[in-house]
């Protein structure tokens, strides 16, 4: 008992317990442990690392009734270089997050002190969902308002470094109005996204590319200007879960465009008469969809084809 109160010892116990509390951090923000937690995601960042430094102290205890005296010294050495390292890199990163944060800063001061802008989706008429001869792209984002306060976007990209490396170009602020939904406060004049309903909570931007850590998206329809922004400051639907949660689809051809009892170009056709189609399930380049009258009631299922040489085949209406 009395060796293991050693100095040698009770160094080999702080060492332990500090490697390991930062190995914890690492493995929750690399996890994403604590994403879309809220206020609760420092707490359990800081959980991770608790319970990484109880299990670094057993396994300093157990080394340290095996081991010899020479053997826990070259230990602590390794122990101590690990922990100058981490804590190198943690002063690092937290010297770019606070940069980082001070750019943005300054750039939301920067454009309070401008004039005041609309952006041009508020003085224009959206443009129409029809996406005839126009590139797909993969899906859509929307931005996350309930947990930002801003959507930042960034302009040319070095795929090499990460987020915290680049500083924003522009950016949407949000507010919650009075009515609790959420309103924009500031935008760039330029932004035009796909759909903009914020009292239905509506707020879609088409999806061109995709990295590790940003979205490329078109942020105005009509000349397709696109910019990126971070991958976790929202929600990405790639085409088939976002056209499922749809509220119905239609033809862009009605009068040539057919309804299949099976997902083959040549299969029988369905012949029920409807009003609506609302998606049920996607495989490939087919949909299976619920056919509706007027009055909402099912008059029949069947195949159509939604999308052929990266080229939507349908339209869609988020709301009835």
């Amino acid at each position: 008992m009395k060796n293991l109160l050693k100095p040698y010892n009770l160094l080999l116990y702080l060492l332990a317990i500090l490697t390991f509390f930062f190995l914890g951090i690492a493995y929750a923000i690399l996890t994403h442990a604590a994403e879309n937690q809220g206020l609760a995601g420092g707490a359990i960042v800081l959980g991770y690392g608790v319970i990484s430094s109880f299990f670094g102290l057993f396994m300093a205890l157990f080394v340290a009734s095996k081991s010899s005296k020479n053997n826990i010294l070259r230990i602590n050495k390794i122990l101590g270089i690990i922990v100058i390292g981490l804590l190198s890199f943690s002063s690092w990163r937290y010297y770019t997050k606070t940069k980082q944060e001070q750019e943005i800063q300054q750039h939301e001061i920067h454009k309070q002190t401008s004039p005041a802008t609309q952006p041009m989706a508020m003085l224009v008429k959206m443009p129409e969902q029809n996406q005839e001869n126009k590139t797909m792209g993969l899906g859509m984002f929307s931005p996350n308002m309930y947990e930002n306060k801003a959507l930042y976007f960034y302009g040319k990209l070095n795929l090499e470094k990460s987020l915290t490396e680049h500083s924003p170009t522009d950016s949407i602020t949000f507010k919650k109005s009075k009515y609790r939904s959420y309103e924009i406060v500031t935008a760039p004049p330029w932004l035009v996204p796909d759909h903009l309903k914020l009292d239905y909570d509506m707020f879609y931007f088409k999806v061109v590319s995709v990295t590790d850590d940003f979205l490329e998206l078109i942020v105005n329809t009509y000349n397709k200007q696109t910019a990126f922004v971070s991958k976790r400051s929202g929600t990405l639907k790639y085409w088939p879960e976002f056209l499922l949660g749809v509220n119905s689809v239609e033809f862009l051809n009605p009068k040539t465009q057919k309804i299949y009892v099976k997902p083959l170009d040549y299969a029988g056709t369905v012949n029920q008469s409807y009003s609506f189609m609302r998606p049920l399930k996607v495989r490939q380049d087919w949909m299976y969809v619920l056919l509706l009258d007027e009055s909402f009631q099912i008059t029949g299922k069947g195949w159509i084809k939604w999308q052929e040489n990266n080229k939507l085949l349908i339209k869609y209406n988020l709301l009835s």
